[in-house]
């Protein structure tokens, strides 16, 4: 284990920053809480314009501790300025449901440091949307499909400039003021056409929300049905998890017998698919049985089955496959969560 004294971005309380900003109380993590094993996160304030915004500071001195610490550095160097630059990329493209980058600076070594500390500020969020559920009372069904709908916003406005999230997961789903959403946490991210730190893993997120053809080892060739095809699984993923608190991989491991799970199959991806949909349409049932609306229940159904089928090239809605074979749109996830939600609103306006 490192010694705290070691590592010069735990100790930033206080500290002022260029453009007025002063690092104020360390954000802690919550049980829910992933990743950052290699930063350390704090709210910071500026003192000229009032506003707040939280600041992501990369933690180099674990990387000097590695077996080869060249290698390890330059490693992080590369995934904080790939997460930098595809944060300005977003706010460049104006995607407004990804979290926005307000500037990024690098601290000094410190007289009894060797180490910089290179950090991003970012808006500040209240949270994710853990902080807004509560599973031990009534589903809250229009903060569900509020929630999907933000994602869904979020994924397609990413996959309109090429760039492919693959860690859609609650704890990167964040809620800011007025109770909207945003998509955060893009260093896993890949952008078609350009080398990525993580653009040669078949899946660069968390993999209890991975796809069943990355568990497999099944990799697409075409960008648009190994990468876009991960992040409408994982929304998919996300509809099981808001109903469930189990993530939809989570839901078919339960449906899928030992000798066909994917740490023991050794045949071909092809030959396992026709186990795995008999898993969907099991998980699916399994998840409309957590819906306490089975008219909800159904028609979330239809689009868990749609988002995560187990053949990325089929996955989607079928009026786009029909159309457009050769991609994939959420778009029309947009409309349908969108009409869904304005469907409970008049219901709740008419009760």
């Amino acid at each position: 284990m490192i010694s705290q004294i070691q590592t010069p971005a735990f100790y930033l309380e206080g500290k002022i920053l260029k453009n007025n900003w002063v690092v104020q109380k360390a954000v802690q993590k919550t049980p829910f809480s992933t990743g950052g094993n290699f930063s350390y996160s704090y709210h910071v304030l500026n003192t000229e314009t009032g506003e707040k915004a939280f600041l992501k500071a990369l933690d180099f001195s674990r990387a000097l501790h590695a077996e080869d610490s060249v290698k390890a550095m330059a490693k992080l160097i590369q995934m904080f300025n790939f997460e930098q630059s595809i944060l300005e990329m977003c706010q460049n493209k104006k995607l407004s449901r990804i979290i926005t980058i307000v500037e990024a600076g690098n601290i000094p070594p410190e007289p009894d440091s060797s180490v910089p500390v290179p950090y991003i500020i970012l808006e500040l969020a209240d949270g994710d949307i853990y902080s807004q559920l509560d599973f031990s009372g009534s589903i809250n069904h229009i903060l569900n499909l509020t929630i999907l709908h933000s994602i869904t916003v979020a994924l397609f406005q990413l996959h309109n400039v090429g760039i492919s999230h693959q860690d859609v997961k609650p704890s990167n789903v964040l809620v800011l003021k007025e109770k909207k959403h945003k998509l955060g946490d893009l260093g896993r991210a890949d952008i078609r056409g350009e080398v990525t730190p993580f653009g040669m893993l078949a899946f660069a997120g968390d993999l209890s929300y991975a796809p069943p053809e990355a568990l497999y080892k099944s990799v697409q060739s075409d960008w648009v049905f190994r990468r876009v095809a991960s992040d409408a699984y994982q929304l998919g993923s996300m509809i099981v998890f808001l109903y469930t608190q189990m993530s939809m991989t989570t839901v078919m491991k339960q449906f899928i017998s030992p000798e066909h799970n994917w740490n023991n199959w050794s045949q071909t991806y092809r030959e396992v698919l026709p186990y795995l949909y008999v898993s969907l349409e099991q998980s699916v049932e399994f998840f409309k049985n957590h819906v306490d609306n089975e008219e909800l229940g159904v028609a979330l159904g239809e689009l868990v089955y749609q988002l995560c089928d187990p053949n990325p090239v089929k996955r989607g809605h079928p009026k786009t496959i029909e159309t457009k074979n050769s991609t994939i749109s959420l778009e029309r996830y947009i409309s349908a969560f969108d009409r869904l939600i304005r469907k409970f609103e008049r219901k709740l306006l008419s009760n």
